[in-house]
């Protein structure tokens, strides 16, 4: 069973919905649409817990990989826990669930200290940092065993993870240096653990 991929997509539909609906200051004037459609980024957690270079520079340093956490907008989540449950599975189930949290943190780790220190990004959030660490590792895995079809993932969820993947990158500069040094990270770990 995919402990770490479930329990994730759990973790973060949950995140979601709190700072998207419910936790939000009772002055922020977002409407219904905003908040399924574009989303918005008012809510308490997120205010607790996005990469912000300042923030990071002050010491708040959790901040490199929590804001893998967060989503604004229901197609961000949708689209993050979608890929997250594709390659996440198939990591897990060469890796182990301990090792897969292990690319998934270290990756998004990666990428948030490339987009604090490097890019120096003001404000940043999703888990696709992590994900495109995990589907780096699923390239290794592939090489290694010969075929993109070593585990028992079926052709459309590929064809699926194949879009996510190609389709983040044309998401705006920001984003797209997020995936390539989430992806990044995902090859410096993957080579070490897989």
């Amino acid at each position: 069973m995919p402990l770490f991929t479930i329990t994730f997509c759990v973790l973060i539909v949950i995140i979601y919905i709190l700072d998207n609906f419910l936790v939000i200051p009772k002055s922020t004037n977002v409407t219904l649409k905003e908040k399924l459609l574009t989303g918005h980024n008012y809510g308490y957690i997120n205010h607790a817990l996005h990469l912000s270079e300042k923030k990071i520079k002050g010491g708040q340093v959790w901040r490199l990989v929590s804001s893998c956490l967060l989503h604004v907008g229901t197609v961000h989540i949708i689209s993050n826990v979608t890929a997250t449950l594709i390659v996440g599975y198939a990591v897990e189930s060469q890796l182990g669930t301990l090792k897969t949290l292990i690319c998934y943190v270290v990756s998004a780790f990666i990428s948030g200290l490339y987009m604090t220190f490097v890019y120096k990004l003001h404000e940043g959030e999703g888990a696709s940092t992590g994900i495109y660490g995990l589907i780096a590792i699923f390239v290794i895995l592939a090489i290694k065993n010969g075929t993109v079809m070593f585990s028992p993932l079926p052709v459309a969820a590929l064809i699926i993870l194949l879009i996510y993947t190609v389709g983040g990158m044309f998401m705006g500069k920001a984003t797209a240096w997020e995936h390539i040094s989430g992806f990044t990270g995902g090859i410096i770990i993957g080579l070490i653990l897989s």
